[in-house]
């Protein structure tokens, strides 16, 4: 038990040192004002109810970082880094959007079978 929270703690870590480097949100999308992910893992077709939520990014704080770690308690080194897709979309001006990222990480000795699927709807000036 005390090794799997002290990964836990350095994983909550590397995070934060990961999103306090990372540019700004609004210095990177100047005219963004509102930004909303509904963001729903999935295993293979079926969604998995207790992944699913909505998550209201505060603009003016956030960092350019959408990296969300995998939950499934059994993956290993998993995430779902979408950065580069959320981010070419909210520069190209698009109000609503969706995407998918399969899982990076392992379960057992095999790939991690998650998928995160995320609706996006944003506001601009």
């Amino acid at each position: 038990m005390m090794r799997r929270n002290n990964e836990a703690s350095e994983r909550h870590a590397e995070r934060r040192r990961r999103e306090d480097e990372a540019p700004r949100l609004a210095a990177t999308v100047p005219n963004l004002l509102t930004l909303k992910l509904q963001l729903q893992e999935a295993k293979g077709d079926v969604s998995v109810a207790e992944t699913g939520h909505i998550r209201h990014v505060v603009v003016a704080h956030a960092p350019l970082l959408f990296d969300m770690p995998c939950r499934d308690p059994a993956c290993k080194d998993g995430g779902h880094d979408v950065t580069n897709a959320i981010t070419r979309s909210l520069k190209a001006g698009e109000t609503q959007f969706e995407g998918e990222h399969q899982c990076t990480g392992y379960v057992g000795d095999g790939a991690c079978q998650r998928v995160l699927r995320y609706t996006a709807t944003a506001t601009y000036k």
